[in-house]
């Protein structure tokens, strides 16, 4: 689904964890659904982390972590356009989700808007 990158090296296991748990941190706002659930679980059965979502669901979320292990522009566009992907799998991003998204954005130093990134993936579900 998301784990490769093409013609690069796989995306690594703490780079997995720091993506997978901002999207638990982001999908629990206004209630995290099954179908969310699904697609983290994915997410990180496809990355090898070894860590299951009930294990990171007991873990406080680090923007600082997030950070940290997501050190290109690369990795840090596609975690967010992958979050904005899942808010809005519900049929819209709520003002809270949308609010956490643009600081999710500023603290990974992306000046791109969240309506670009978002327009990017016209089209694209989960």
């Amino acid at each position: 689904m998301f784990i490769r990158r093409e013609g690069e090296n796989e995306i690594r296991p703490d780079q997995v964890r720091a993506m997978a748990h901002g999207f638990y941190y982001l999908a629990e706002i206004d209630g995290i659904t099954d179908a969310e659930k699904d697609v983290i679980e994915e997410f990180l059965t496809e990355g090898n982390v070894g860590i299951d979502l009930a294990s990171l669901a007991n873990i406080p979320f680090s923007i600082e972590e997030l950070v940290h292990s997501l050190d290109t522009v690369f990795l840090r566009k596609t975690f967010l356009r992958i979050a904005i992907l899942l808010a809005r799998a519900d049929g819209r991003i709520s003002d809270k989700e949308m609010a956490v998204l643009r600081r999710l954005a500023q603290a990974l130093g992306i000046d791109e808007s969240l309506e670009s990134l978002a327009s990017d993936l016209e089209g694209k579900q989960l």
